[in-house]
């Protein structure tokens, strides 16, 4: 099972089943397993016969869907966003598998199921978030906007623990050395002094990291999620 396959399912069902009747899911699951699981994005499927290994009981008793009802659900489901009907050829019809977060109708459900992983994510302990925070940062010392790389750069608590949490809100890749100046001072303190007393900073970049602090704090500082 392909990863990308996993994923896919994965959202099917925790998203895009609970709002299909029962003809519906078993021809989006049947489409999947000829599409994304074949590492295609359209398939040609003889539905005529198709359908008898799809689904029985759903109708009389251990009959198959007919072909009427076929039809009608693969209209049903496009009506929905969840495939698109290419066209008939002399083999079947092609389809087009839509992904769950390409649906329009999921959407929101989808994007509040990524705020809420994006909110309970330990950015410090795991090794993999750490890298998302550097990326964020685009290779900057969030502080003294020192150049860093994957060997240099370190995670500090915005506000230290065990006050502060490990959510992307509260964390910034730095450099260790404005990692050590800074201890548990303040932020914004530490963003006058490096301005005022060690002239690290200029005006416009003192004025900028600060906005840049609220805008962590307020949680506009998102990093780039993987895939889920």
């Amino acid at each position: 099972m392909t990863m990308e396959f996993e994923q896919v399912y994965r959202k099917f069902l925790d998203y895009l089943a609970p709002v299909l009747d029962t003809y519906e899911h078993v021809i989006y699951a049947y489409i999947l397993r000829h599409t994304i699981l074949e590492d295609v994005e359209e398939a040609v499927i003889p539905f005529k016969s198709a359908r008898e290994k799809m689904s029985k009981g759903s109708g009389q008793k251990g009959s198959a869907m007919s072909e009427a009802t076929c039809r009608e659900k693969l209209q049903s489901l496009e009506s929905k966003g969840a495939i698109v009907v290419v066209g008939t050829e002399h083999r079947g019809t092609r389809v087009r598998l839509v992904r769950p977060e390409d649906i329009p109708m999921l959407e929101p459900k989808l994007a509040t199921r990524k705020k809420k992983l994006l909110e309970d994510m330990d950015f410090f302990e795991v090794q993999e978030h750490r890298m998302l925070i550097f990326e964020r940062e685009k290779g900057r010392c969030f502080y003294t906007l020192a150049e860093l790389n994957h060997e240099n750069f370190v995670i500090d608590h915005v506000v230290s623990r065990p006050e502060g949490n490990n959510g992307y809100r509260n964390l910034v890749a730095c450099s260790r050395q404005a990692n050590n100046r800074k201890g548990s001072m303040n932020a914004a303190d530490f963003l006058f002094r490096l301005y005022h007393h060690d002239k690290i900073l200029d005006y416009e970049q003192f004025t900028d990291r600060l906005n840049a602090l609220e805008k962590l704090k307020a949680g506009d500082l998102k990093p780039q999620m993987p895939s889920t």
